[in-house]
């Protein structure tokens, strides 16, 4: 085909094989390992030929097997199984169970535990129906990705095994207690592979954390989510699936003991001098117990990444002059805009933003308002988190690089808010969240920030939808209609349209799992919980529209300055995760940032390179007031700012990196592993270059590394 220039191409392989030793047809895609866009990404220059041969290692079947079915398929095969034994071999399995061998039982139970935890692996990383296609080749990779389900099970039998050798009048109890332990280790297996479709790997004590040890909304509806009846069922029946396959295995250790060990050992043996495949991530090789009380002892992954270089952070002391550029500084004099209101599109990258993509038609009222803003293309999260960006976007500063937050543990820290600056020079101040103020100690750090008025669902005055749960009668609220938030903006402002004033609100239907008001509109994404988020992030722009009208109305718009941003993004498959904090790609951190004032702005496009920290002195200068000295962000306008962002993520594994230009550095500081992506080219992150710019990626980590040594410093300086 003839690609015009300028244009993308995107394209797939799509093919039909039948493979196995049932000669069964199975059909493959080859996505380029994208789910999220399901195509491979091309800017084809004049006349070039692109040839790409289909990776047949690494495709997928397009459908998986669900997990209630995976279930009942072990359920019914071990079954059967046994009952063949039993009825063939009644009279010795009589006599093997007359009276019952502990010892043999104790090992019966242990090995069922590891042969169900290798067939859950082969779930989690995909391999089963791959299996089923070619056993030989597969069975292997299976058990080499198992390894840490083997060492789990070994660690815990030896542990048990003491026990049952040093308290022999105890051996029932043990018996009770393994098989208990054992069980419960099957649950946190299963659970584990939806926690893996959801964050991208196991579950962490970080995580935990971050949800408020479970207590909050947030979690409760998550686990919701995940735990449905279908679930339970599935985990229910892998577990009685375990009872025959223990009684298999109990036969042939009370009648050829040699048999299950010399098989486990062949098993193993083969998986540990099996090939590793590297196209599977190594997080969905993880055991999630290990997972987890490994994660318990990991530090915020700042120690370990580097030496401290003092020359590379004493760029971080210096403090550029703000020389706005004077095509803006003539208008920001000129047209003295008085009022300040600060939208935030909770858990909203830029690339469902209508103005930014036009995929997804998600935002219609800010597209058509696109003449009176400014657009900036490249501003980002300092971290996938609420908390975090709340801190950041009020303080001006890099957040704290742990996983534990300011808004919870130190919510008075001495930080020169947006909200207090303003509210010293006369001004009007009031927050207003269609969600809960309570979690991670928000509304106690809010009340810190000279706010005159702090609101959050449970102040419903308005006529607003509340969204709740009918299976959960008994539980708070979790939230109202974000149409809410304007009626409550203008009931707080009354008549008095001559003081300034400062708002902020922030949308609440937006966050996982995404309610909606009455109307349903087809995005066409294939995607349930996209398709759903989309309408919630449509209902928060219709919001938008009821606040620039009411605005409109008062005659307040010419001089109230709208910006409207996202706290952080929501991923939807692409790099295997879904939500938010888990990760630090392009739909974890990308976030819009639009300013909106018919005055100051007719629809451009700011290319400039930023982050949250920049949008409170982007405000002030605008407003033509003092930026605090202290604030680490700097004014958008400026000629002398930065043109460069550093970002973390602490919840899963420690992830640090930066974007200076077009390029963008990742580290894993817990794999210790770097990636470079060119987001001109390829903006899904799909392909990393970071082999091929060695010395790029070292002066990218010199810098990453000095300002982690630096933020820590400076944050821990406020924290004595």
């Amino acid at each position: 085909i003839t690609v015009p220039d300028g244009s993308t191409l995107d394209y797939m392989f799509l093919f039909k094989k039948k493979s196995g030793p049932f000669n069964i047809s199975f059909f493959y895609a080859d996505m380029n390992e994208n789910p999220g866009k399901k195509f491979y990404h091309s800017l084809p220059n004049a006349n070039e030929v692109i040839r790409i041969n289909a990776n047949l290692d690494r495709v997928m079947p397009t459908k998986s097997i669900p997990l209630l079915i995976y279930s009942a398929l072990f359920v019914f095969g071990f079954g059967i199984m046994a009952i063949i034994l039993f009825i063939v071999k009644k009279p010795k399995i009589k006599s093997s169970f007359k009276p019952v061998n502990k010892a043999s039982l104790f090992f019966a139970i242990s090995a069922a535990l590891l042969i169900i935890l290798v067939i859950v692996r082969a779930v989690i990383t995909g391999e089963t129906v791959r299996f089923l296609i070619a056993p030989f080749h597969h069975l292997p990779v299976i058990f080499r990705t198992s390894l840490q389900d083997l060492l789990y099970t070994c660690l815990l039998t030896i542990v048990a095994g003491l026990l049952f050798l040093l308290l022999p009048k105890r051996r029932r109890l043990i018996l009770y207690v393994f098989g208990g332990v054992c069980a419960l280790s099957i649950v946190a297996a299963m659970i584990n592979i939806k926690i893996i479709e959801m964050l991208g790997r196991p579950f962490t004590y970080q995580w935990l954390y971050y949800s408020d040890f479970l207590s909050s909304t947030d979690a409760s509806r998550a686990i919701r989510a995940n735990v449905e009846k279908q679930s339970l069922a599935a985990y229910f029946l892998m577990i009685t699936a375990t009872l025959p396959l223990i009684f298999i295995i109990y036969y042939l250790l009370r009648n050829k003991p040699a048999v299950v060990p010399v098989l486990l050992f062949v098993c193993l043996g083969i998986g540990f001098f099996a090939k590793d495949d590297r196209s599977i991530k190594y997080e969905r090789k993880q055991n999630p117990v290990i997972y987890f009380l490994s994660s318990l002892l990991r530090e915020d992954g700042v120690a370990r990444f580097g030496k401290k270089d003092k020359i590379l952070q004493q760029q971080f002391l210096l403090k550029n002059k703000n020389v706005v550029q004077p095509v803006y500084g003539s208008k920001f004099s000129r047209e003295k805009i008085k009022n300040v209101i600060l939208f935030v599109l909770e858990s909203t990258p830029a690339e469902y933003i209508t103005p930014y993509n036009r995929s997804f038609e998600a935002t219609p009222f800010l597209d058509s308002i696109k003449a009176s803003s400014v657009l900036f293309d490249a501003i980002y999260a300092h971290a996938p988190a609420t908390n975090k960006s709340m801190v950041s976007l009020l303080c001006s500063v890099y957040p704290y690089l742990s996983y534990k937050s300011i808004t919870a543990q130190r919510p008075a820290i001495g930080w020169a808010s947006l909200s207090s600056e303003l509210s010293k020079d006369g001004y009007r101040t009031s927050f207003f969240n269609s969600g809960d103020n309570r979690f991670q100690g928000a509304e106690n750090f809010l009340q810190h920030r000279g706010m005159d008025e702090i609101q959050d669902f449970r102040q419903n005055t308005c006529q607003a939808k509340i969204f709740s749960d009918s299976r959960y009668p008994n539980e708070n609220l979790e939230g109202i209609n974000d149409a809410c938030l304007p009626v409550k903006f203008f009931d707080w402002m009354k008549n008095d349209f001559t003081t300034p004033f400062f708002s902020m609100m922030w949308t609440y239907q937006t966050h996982y799992p995404y309610y909606l008001a009455e109307r349903r509109i087809n995005f066409h994404s294939n995607n349930e919980s996209q398709e759903k988020y989309l309408n919630a992030l449509h209902d928060a722009d219709n919001t938008l529209r009821l606040l620039v009208e009411g605005l409109e109305k008062r005659n307040l718009l010419k001089s109230t300055l709208v910006v409207v941003v996202g706290d952080h993004g929501e991923a939807f498959g692409r790099h295997g995760q879904t939500s938010h904090a888990g990760g630090i790609y392009e739909e974890n951190l990308h976030i819009p940032l639009i300013l909106i004032n018919p005055e100051l702005f007719q629809g451009e496009h700011m290319p400039q390179v930023g982050g949250i920290s920049d949008v409170a002195p982007t405000i002030l200068s605008i407003l033509n007031k003092r930026i605090p000295d202290e604030w680490q962000g700097e004014n958008l306008f400026s000629l002398n700012r930065r043109n460069k962002v550093y970002f973390f993520s602490p919840y899963s594994d420690y992830l640090f990196g930066c974007r200076e230009g077009n390029y963008k550095l990742l580290y894993n500081a817990t794999t210790n592993v770097y990636s470079l992506y060119d987001l001109k080219t390829d903006p899904f992150e799909s392909t990393d270059i970071a082999s091929k710019h060695p010395q790029y990626v070292k002066e990218l980590s010199a810098g990453l590394n000095a300002w982690i040594q630096y933020q820590t410093e400076y944050v821990n300086s406020f924290l004595k």
